[in-house]
């Protein structure tokens, strides 16, 4: 394990891990919540430094993202 890591870096360091191309899907509050309470496998993959949040699904590339604001609002 590599703790010398900056955790800002840390999207970018997951990414670069996976093979395939990433295909990015900007979701909605409730598709994100959906997404996290399914059975899918889908690992998290946040963007502390822009203030993103994701999930990644390493079988198909898809990577869920929300906006850290969209996500807390109550809308």
């Amino acid at each position: 394990m590599v703790r010398s890591v900056e955790f800002t870096r840390w999207r970018q360091l997951r990414l670069q891990q996976f093979n395939r191309g990433i295909v990015r899907h900007l979701v909605g509050r409730d598709e994100f919540c959906a997404l996290m309470l399914s059975r899918r496998p889908l690992e998290r993959c946040d963007d502390a430094s822009a203030h993103g949040r994701g999930l990644l699904d390493r079988r198909t590339g898809d990577l869920f993202d929300i906006d850290e604001l969209d996500l807390h609002s109550r809308r």
